[in-house]
């Protein structure tokens, strides 16, 4: 076996192992070919590997770093083995590789601050549960990858004093400030850095600004009350065919929250992709999401797909 790092050379062999995983098993991590070379090139850091049987791509780790914040950096950390060499310690040996990369490259970029990984295994699995578990990762929280079939949607109802408008790339520091703003001190969170941003909400090809939402108030200068962005992946998250709207953020800054903005604004977002010729939506919640988002999506018409467990591992700064 060799480990070298996955280039855009490699992005058809890699797809072709993510669609064999998620027959398996769902991940919320499959990505098409045009999609792997888009993460290789666009998201700022981002570290994959792949194992190699000669020219056959056997198991594969992705470390996705996020900025240093609040005396912290997270890393995020993707990765599976082919459905036909499981059992055969693959999995052990890409985790423990993966988890040393992340630790070199926090010890480079902010060797002062505490490092967080964090990573995701589907509800049940006791293989990926205990693998977790051997490299040190404890379950910290719980993920729904919720549903709708856009039938039967809710009417929205929006405020006679805010005005609506789609997701304008030319504001787009604006909305990651009022971004970081909704999502202050919520569990484990951290602010989301502007290359970042950039990268990922406004110049990616999965974003879909017509179909993307914000709420300002004209009494405060056009200042955002609240957003709901979507994406659109070549390979749905739920597994359904079709066109589905991604659901990737719902905000509401705190001075605008009691009004059931969120409701609303998801009802007439999920509205206008219908309209665009949309035939499903799925998101990610959080199950103890502290400002009552499963609510808000349930009674958007979501119901629940399958439940993720998030694993974390923290340590202490190393200078």
């Amino acid at each position: 076996m060799t480990h070298r790092p996955v280039t855009a050379e490699d992005a058809d062999v890699v797809a072709a192992v993510m669609s064999r995983i998620a027959a398996d098993h769902a991940t919320g991590f499959e990505l098409s070919s045009s999609e792997v070379r888009e993460l290789l090139a666009g998201y700022p850091g981002v570290a994959v590997e792949g194992r190699w049987d000669g020219d056959d791509l056997v198991a594969y780790t992705a470390i996705l770093p996020r900025a240093p914040h609040d005396g912290s950096q997270h890393f995020l950390l993707f990765g599976d083995v082919d459905p036909a060499r499981l059992g055969k310690g693959h999995g052990t040996a890409m985790l423990g590789r993966a988890i040393e990369a992340a630790r070199a490259m926090h010890a480079v970029a902010a060797p002062s601050t505490r490092l967080r990984l964090q990573t995701r295994a589907l509800a049940g699995r006791e293989d990926q549960a205990r693998l977790l578990s051997e490299h040190g990762l404890a379950v910290d929280r719980h993920n729904f990858l919720m549903f709708s079939d856009l039938t039967a949607l809710p009417e929205p109802v929006l405020p006679d004093d805010l005005v609506v408008g789609t997701f304008d790339p030319a504001t787009a520091d604006e909305l990651r400030d009022a971004h970081n703003e909704a999502f202050r001190g919520y569990p484990n969170g951290t602010a989301v850095d502007e290359e970042t941003w950039h990268g990922f909400m406004v110049g990616a090809a999965h974003t879909r600004h017509d179909q993307s939402f914000v709420l300002r108030d004209p009494g405060e200068g056009g200042r955002v009350a609240a957003y709901v962005f979507v994406h659109e992946y070549e390979l749905t998250r739920s597994g359904e065919q079709g066109r589905e709207a991604y659901v990737a953020y719902v905000g509401t800054l705190p001075a605008h929250r009691g009004r059931g903005l969120a409701t609303h604004l998801l009802a007439h977002t999920l509205h206008a992709c219908r309209a665009a010729g949309f035939d499903t939506s799925s998101l990610d919640v959080d199950t103890q999401n502290p400002t009552g988002a499963l609510g808000v999506y349930e009674r958007a018409g979501y119901g629940v797909r399958y439940r993720q467990d998030n694993y974390a591992l923290e340590e202490a700064p190393v200078a």
